[in-house]
């Protein structure tokens, strides 16, 4: 795989992580839908049951939603940021709509921090929160489906080319949330009475208790029927939508605070404020692991020569100093090979340069092959010039392994051009490092191996000729001549 598909892999990503869901999701889902749906139908008839007054469950209740609606909404709208789908900004201002009603609600609920309720709220202001709550998450999750439809999507996208916009449409949400506590709150309450007491009968008969279930319901349906199910994330928002309108069928059922119903109606709201968030939480961590392996084969690839698949000149300049110096600690030898294909030119002048990649790739895969152990590395240097470091290496073995590439060259049987010898070959020079003995830079060891190697052309090419610390002069005076000559 090449760089410009890992470029390609990685714009691409974002959306892969909300691809079409497994047989195992669907099953999940379907299941805790199913079971949610029946353990409601069977508490329906004991709704009503009163139960013992727990004061520390309505914080607890109240903090654990306004935690799960915040993150849901605010990793939605970082999938928006990456996406652009206003869908998902749409859907975050739901979650952050219920996330303002909830930490209103707790403050104004009678009998948490006063008896009334803080911010001079009245008997019916937590009644009317609970069901501008329950009916406005709904119907903005409705309104963010309907984004989802083609023509709108469209439409939507095209105003959506700045962040400002997305937060714009995001943002509508809470501030209708606050709008809405305000009426319910403001002067002990500005809206008509639906509870009594501790009971809200008034409220079940009330035309605003069909209206909440009506919009839960088209919610729901809704996202069936525009969403298809189609993605995880829509998988697990069909679930929290049942697990929401089950909340409002046994709250409704309850008909007062502290009851069988109402009890399971907050387990049920903090189910539905979950759901969202474990998807999301699931697929950031899919993403997450995603992103590392293509990270990781991008920076492979960024060491790597896009036509021979070899090391390229920038992995040799930073990694040759480091085995250098790794040598010098362990005090082990070390060989650095420079090999050159031979007439290379008159190759490509003959075959063309389309061809040449060919004899590229076949002469490096055949010396690939040849280096065996996991520390020895093959580096493209440059054009038809490649180097082999060989650690812990003496001069034996050094030779034997240059020998060995110099063959296997050989034997491809690739035909040369019109002049020059028959078939492709590789003149190789060897240089060595001993930390006992010698205290050569880096550069001073590749210009020995590329001594040695002008001095394998200089000798008829085809050959492997190895540097000679006490000849080195001579041998990199001959070197240059070669050059020159070549030139």
């Amino acid at each position: 795989m090449n760089s410009l598909t890992d470029v390609t892999r990685l714009n691409d990503i974002s959306r892969r992580a909300s691809e079409r869901p497994g047989l195992r999701s669907k099953l999940a889902a379907g299941s805790l839908a199913a079971i949610i749906a029946i353990v409601t139908l069977i508490m329906l008839p004991s709704a009503k049951l009163q139960l013992q007054e727990i004061r520390p469950f309505l914080p607890m209740f109240a903090v654990t939603v306004f935690i799960t609606e915040y993150l849901t909404g605010y990793l939605l709208f970082t999938h928006f940021r990456v996406l652009r789908e206003p869908f998902l900004a749409c859907l975050a201002g739901a979650y952050f709509f219920v996330a303002v009603m909830v930490s209103i609600q707790i403050l104004i609920f009678p009998g948490v921090f006063s008896e009334t309720g803080l911010l001079g709220a009245g008997p019916q202001s937590a009644v009317w929160l609970w069901t501008m709550w329950h009916g406005g998450f709904p119907a903005i999750v409705s309104l963010a489906l309907m984004l989802r439809t083609p023509l709108l999507r469209n439409a939507s996208k095209m105003r959506l080319s700045g962040g400002i916009s997305g937060t714009l449409l995001m943002i509508h949400a809470p501030l209708v949330a606050a709008a809405l506590a305000y009426l319910a709150v403001a002067n002990g309450g500005l809206l008509p009475p639906l509870v009594n007491g501790t009971s809200y009968q008034q409220l079940v008969q009330s035309p605003a208790a069909t209206i909440v279930i009506v919009i839960n319901v088209c919610a729901l349906l809704a996202c069936f029927l525009i969403s298809r199910l189609r993605d995880l994330l829509s998988v697990w928002l069909a679930v929290a939508l049942v697990a929401g309108l089950a909340d409002v069928v046994l709250t409704l059922a309850a008909s007062s605070r502290y009851s069988l119903g109402w009890y399971a109606g907050r387990c049920l709201s903090m189910l539905s404020s979950s759901m969202v968030l474990g998807t999301l939480l699931w697929e950031t961590t899919g993403l997450y692991r995603r992103l590392a392996q293509v990270h990781e084969t991008l920076a492979e690839n960024s060491l790597r020569d896009a036509l021979t698949a070899a090391y390229n000149r920038g992995y040799f300049m930073s990694q040759f100093p480091s085995d250098i110096r790794h040598a010098r600690r362990a005090r082990t030898p070390l060989a650095m090979l420079m090999i050159d294909i031979d007439h290379f030119k008159n190759y490509n002048d003959t075959f063309g340069h389309l061809q040449g990649d060919v004899c590229l790739k076949a002469v490096t895969a055949a010396m690939q092959n040849e280096l065996r152990r996991p520390g020895d590395y093959l580096a493209r240097y440059g054009g038809e010039e490649f180097a082999v470091v060989l650690p812990n290496t003496d001069i034996n073995g050094a030779t034997h392994i240059a020998e060995n590439l110099r063959k296997a060259v050989a034997t491809l049987g690739l035909k040369n051009g019109a002049s020059g010898p028959e078939m492709v070959t590789v003149s190789v020079g060897l240089s060595t490092f001993d930390p006992a003995t010698d205290s050569g830079t880096v550069d001073e060891i590749v210009g020995r191996a590329d001594a040695a190697l002008y001095e394998a052309k200089h000798r008829g090419r085809n050959r492997v000729v190895a540097f000679n610390l006490l000849r080195g002069a001579e041998a990199a005076q001959v070197g240059e001549s070669s050059r020159d000559t070549a030139n």
